[in-house]
């Protein structure tokens, strides 16, 4: 930002607005606010972020074709990690459906609680100053008037519908301020994976369909994954014979 000063009247992310407002010194933002959004956004997003990637792995193994779909995208428009760039990433757009049709099937945090600031009405229900309003996230994402609402069908994100159906990250004022990252932690994780390694099983220890375990986020119950490493040969990527669990 010192050599940008372009930066301070038109910041690119939330760090940056914060530390211009400091420095302007003309709203309620102080050093000890930046440092507890900073840290916020970065231990709050462990759990979702690892949760998300769970729930994902595990719904694309019980969707064989969808799987394959996104390996071969990832393998396609990423094939060197070495050498990835997040614009390879953006491109990535099945991938991108799969995550969205996670999060609306399974979303790591369920329900948001507000307070209501002053008194107000929402949906013509009166909602004095002082309330506690609990959200459900996953109302309308499993309304039965959209097309097969429980299936996993990554698909749907891919045509023109309307994508506040489901909206995982929350909405106006205070919407988690560290959804790009989470969302490019998760691309970035799935690249790597489907780039090398061939899923052959997710599972709960049991043989069940996973359960939700409700703790700081919405967990699966334990799972076991099983893998087949993937190595290049004369450019192509094969099969290793051994496996890994």
């Amino acid at each position: 930002m010192r050599a940008d000063p372009d930066l301070r009247c038109n910041p690119r992310n939330l760090l940056e607005a914060m530390i211009a407002a400091v420095d302007a010194g003309d709203v309620a933002v102080d050093e000890r606010d930046v440092a507890g959004n900073v840290s916020t956004m970065l231990l709050a997003g462990e759990d979702t972020t690892a949760n998300t990637l769970a729930w994902l792995i595990y719904l694309l193994a019980r969707r064989p074709l969808a799987l394959q779909t996104a390996c071969d995208e990832a393998r396609r428009l990423a094939p060197d990690l070495a050498v990835l760039v997040p614009e390879q990433l953006d491109r990535l757009e099945y991938l991108d459906a799969c995550v969205s049709e996670a999060m609306r099937l399974k979303p790591v945090a369920p329900f948001l609680v507000v307070e209501a600031l002053c008194d107000t009405t929402v949906a013509d229900v009166a909602v004095p100053a002082g309330t506690l309003v609990w959200c459900a996230m996953r109302y309308d994402g499993l309304d039965s008037r959209s097309l097969d609402p429980e299936t996993f069908d990554p698909r749907r994100w891919l045509s023109d519908s309307d994508r506040r159906v489901s909206m995982p990250f929350g909405a106006g004022p205070r919407i988690c301020p560290g959804r790009y990252l989470a969302l490019l932690e998760i691309k970035l994780s799935m690249v790597m994976l489907l780039g090398s390694f061939d899923i052959d099983s997710v599972a709960s220890f049991d043989g069940r369909d996973a359960e939700e375990v409700m703790s700081f986020t919405m967990n699966p119950s334990p799972l076991r994954m099983r893998l087949r490493l993937r190595r290049v040969v004369d450019g192509d990527r094969t099969d290793v014979d051994r496996e890994r669990g």
